[in-house]
């Protein structure tokens, strides 16, 4: 109490003052309807700002949760896609009686990357997904964009990915509008940019065309997009081309990748190794 009578003797000019000026206010205010409008329009101006800051806030933390949903999503629509199906046609020797049917043979999963380097020789990225929820070595990994990497390690709940921007990456490719197939690799050069080599001189490539995979692999599907023809070098002592193809995706800002399983591989890999053995004999 002799505290709070000390505050009032010390600054009783400063509190008349204050209250003299808020009565002043309050006066204008009640008889001045052009102040009342600008008090008004000033207050819902303030208060606009700060809702909108907060909704700006609230969306981008609710973001990370959005971009989760919708890879989980994409993952699903891809597993329904035409290349995750082989198309069967069984023909029977009656006149007029066939049926089509088909066989999934990729499915996908969402995953998250946790790290990413693009500036080694050999890079590699981190995903937040491992055995625990199936993933296993030897799978394909893309992006909404195209082709990401391979899948090299895995632990229960991580896994290891080796980038297409990764000097011992080696994948099937093919130009989409000609189906002419070749190696494609990274030669360390740009981080946007891979090679496709053994397509023939003969074959008509011009700057723009589209690059896919061939699906020759059990990798990925035919079809996925890995970029477009940036360069074509033609050099008189070889007989194929070599061309420079600009990623379809940007290797430096991956956040969400689908890993791909192959269901068939199995049965594939059991038919390369028969055929092997039977090259041996």
């Amino acid at each position: 109490m002799y505290n709070l009578v000390r505050f009032l003797l010390r600054f009783w000019l400063l509190i008349l003052f204050l209250s003299l000026e808020g009565f002043c206010f309050y006066l204008i205010y009640q008889n001045s309807k052009f102040h009342q409008v600008f008090l008004y329009n000033k207050a819902n101006e303030i208060s606009g700002n700060v809702y909108t800051q907060y909704a700006a806030s609230k969306g981008y933390l609710s973001l990370g949760r959005v971009n989760d949903s919708l890879a989980h999503e994409n993952a699903y629509l891809r597993q329904k896609a035409m290349e995750s199906f082989l198309y069967l046609k069984k023909e029977e020797h009656t006149v007029n009686d066939s049926t089509a049917s088909k066989l999934q043979v990729f499915t996908y999963m969402d995953a998250k990357v946790i790290r990413n380097s693009v500036n080694q020789s050999a890079n590699y990225i981190y995903l937040d997904k491992g055995a625990s929820m199936g993933i296993k070595e030897q799978m394909g990994v893309i992006s909404a964009k195209g082709i990401v990497g391979q899948v090299v390690k895995v632990t229960d709940h991580y896994s290891a990915v080796m980038s297409i921007l990764n000097r011992n990456f080696r994948v099937s490719a093919k130009l989409k509008k000609s189906n002419f197939f070749g190696q494609l690799f990274w030669n360390g050069k740009s981080i946007d940019e891979v090679r496709l080599e053994e397509i023939p001189k003969h074959v008509n490539v011009h700057v723009g065309d589209t690059i896919v995979t061939s699906g020759y692999s059990v990798l990925f599907p035919e079809n996925i997009m890995i970029g477009r023809v940036r360069k074509i070098y033609a050099q008189p002592e070889k007989n194929f081309l070599e061309i420079d193809v600009q990623l379809s995706a940007d290797m430096n800002s991956l956040s969400h990748v689908y890993v791909v399983n192959h269901l068939q591989k199995k049965e594939i890999e059991i038919l390369d190794s028969a055929v092997i053995n039977q090259a041996k004999k």
